[in-house]
């Protein structure tokens, strides 16, 4: 989160184009904000400082013959440290041939965007106020 703003990635599967946080999966023996470290490093170049995490949420394919895939999502807040350009900037460059492109988001813009997870209500209520415990956000696909 950046001045009131939510960093996203665009990614895309098919012919479809999808919103979704940035991040990635766990290596073995690291630690969540390590992970959140590296992947904002690989993906944008950016160096964040991760904070704790707000949400756990599950995406179960509907499918799982077709699609076996379900996820566990561990939604961290995170700060851009302050000698970054994303804080000037409302597109970021992306450094991952997965990532098609990133930008900074305000909450009013959310509503309009295909999120993965769905979770554009939490994100925006996020914005103003972090929450103070960990919220599980249960399935969403």
């Amino acid at each position: 989160m950046d001045e009131g703003r939510l960093l996203l990635v665009q990614q895309a599967r098919g012919s479809e184009r999808y919103w979704l946080l940035p991040g990635g999966g766990l290596t073995a023996g690291e630690t969540l904000a390590d992970c959140a470290r590296r992947e904002l490093r690989e993906e944008l170049h950016l160096d964040i400082t991760p904070g704790t995490p707000l949400a756990l949420v599950e995406s179960i394919s509907p499918d799982l013959i077709a699609y076996p895939k379900h996820v566990l999502h561990v939604l961290l807040s995170a700060t851009v440290k302050p000698d970054s350009r994303v804080l000037r900037a409302r597109h970021v460059p992306t450094y991952d041939r997965a990532v098609l492109r990133a930008q900074l988001f305000a909450a009013d813009e959310l509503a309009a965007l295909d999120l993965r997870p769905p979770i554009a209500e939490f994100l925006c209520a996020c914005l103003e106020k972090l929450p103070e415990q960990l919220a599980y956000l249960g399935r969403r696909w």
